[in-house]
């Protein structure tokens, strides 16, 4: 079923479950680009600063495999159990005629198994907007009049990351239709964290649904790389996270941290263990394979390794925080770029701020989404059409495989346009390493 938002069918399927988006608090997370790298910076300090505490991560999409998506204590929950579930769920939705999408199967799979392993906080992702998506579904928790006990499980913090142009057939042409869309997770009288470097038109929206909700609205904007917070001050540099922009994303996690400080300091004071060491920790601890990362990769098991970059910007504004990085890296050296993007992206926000004349490219595809049947990736030879306006260095070569035996010696690689890509190398990877570590 293609994309269908809205909560009705995702409510009724949560409850033939048994409600189990109940037994858990939250984190709830939107944005156009960054949500992701929250989502994980957040799971890592939360596991660095508690003992005993279960925190569960959703993000979306999968990156390699189809339960990797769903974590708990940061370590991927099985395929069986996720099978088991999903079987499960899957079982409701039809005896009941629910019709729920497989994004909506999804969410329901991650909350039943946040109720099965007794997830303490489970981090959420937003898969697409916010107000509509499936996730939205959690409500805020309630809580006492001393402002930190909780009296009912739910939401304690939502937080809204970078917004872009993205999906606009669904969400809008506008920045402000945009944001009106991700402010939609913001609930009543809890606070919502804002990267504070989004457009006027965003946080402006952003603002007046605080506003609305009787919510705490902090924008959070760092200006140099020394993070202030109760814990200690936090240097950017500590961070493996590439990039310039992960600033932002720091900083917006560790105001989320610093917002639920009292949450569990009151509701699990045996399990926190607050400090600015487990802070620095947490930092340095993060994992978020597919963002501006250094791979030897073996694509064959008879062929050397090759030194590339894999990026998942699919995206305007994700390729202009790419080209920064890169142009900081190479200045003005040609690269070369194998690139696949799903089909019915606008093409061109993201071929503007990437290629240049001296770049080669290599245009490919990537497999069938397990799961997301509705995603396709553009025909390779359609994309090499759209390319030529920038270089005349592209080549076309379906099989992503085989992609890498054409690069040359001393070529520096860039793998991007599609998270579904650079899913497809990881795992190719995976399987030509007698021990891979992603």
């Amino acid at each position: 079923m293609p994309i269908d938002l809205g909560l009705q069918r995702i409510s009724i399927l949560l409850s033939v479950l048994g409600n189990p988006h109940k037994y858990a608090n939250f984190v709830h997370i939107a944005g156009t680009n960054g949500k992701g790298s929250v989502c994980a910076y957040l799971t890592s300090l939360l596991l660095s600063n508690t003992r005993g505490f279960r925190v569960g991560k959703f993000t979306s999409p999968h990156l390699i495999f189809r339960h990797d998506c769903v974590t708990v204590n940061n370590v991927p929950v099985s395929e069986s159990t996720f099978h088991s579930v999903e079987q499960e769920v899957l079982k409701l939705n039809n005896i009941h005629g629910i019709g729920a999408t497989e994004f909506e199967i999804l969410t329901a799979v991650a909350l039943q198994i946040f109720k099965l392993e007794q997830v303490d906080l489970a981090v959420m992702e937003v898969g697409l907007g916010g107000r509509l998506d499936a996730t939205n579904v959690i409500e805020q928790a309630k809580i006492g009049k001393d402002g930190c006990t909780i009296f009912e499980k739910g939401v304690l913090v939502t937080g809204i990351t970078k917004i872009g142009i993205d999906h606009e057939a669904i969400l809008g042409n506008t920045i402000a239709e945009i944001a009106s869309e991700k402010a939609g997770i913001i609930k009543p009288f809890i606070t919502n964290i804002v990267d504070g470097t989004n457009e006027p038109d965003a946080l402006s929206v952003i603002a007046q649904k605080s506003i609305e909700t009787h919510s705490h609205n902090y924008v959070v904007i760092q200006t140099d790389n020394h993070i202030q917070t109760p814990f200690g001050v936090v240097d950017r540099d500590v961070s493996p996270l590439r990039g310039s922009y992960q600033l932002q994303n720091l900083s917006v996690s560790l105001k989320i941290l610093e917002v639920l400080f009292p949450f569990l300091q009151e509701n699990y004071p045996f399990q926190c263990n607050f400090s600015h060491e487990n802070v620095i920790n947490g930092v340095k601890s993060v994992q978020w394979p597919g963002r501006l990362q250094r791979l030897s990769l073996n694509y064959s098991k008879d062929r050397p390794q090759l030194e590339v970059l894999l990026d998942g910007a699919h995206n305007g504004q994700a390729a202009k925080e790419l080209a920064k990085y890169l142009r900081s890296k190479y200045g003005d050296e040609g690269l070369t770029f194998i690139i696949a993007v799903t089909k019915g992206k606008d093409l061109g926000p993201l071929l503007n701020e990437l290629i240049r004349s001296q770049d080669r490219i290599i245009t490919t595809s990537f497999n069938p989404v397990d799961g997301m049947p509705w995603i396709q990736p553009y025909d390779p030879s359609d994309l090499q059409q759209e390319i030529l306006q920038y270089t005349e260095n592209v080549e076309v070569q379906p099989d992503v495989q085989k992609t890498f035996a054409q690069v040359k010696e001393g070529e520096k690689v860039v793998v991007c346009g599609s998270l579904y890509l650079v899913g497809q190398v990881l795992k190719l990877h995976s399987e030509n390493s007698e021990s891979s570590s992603l």
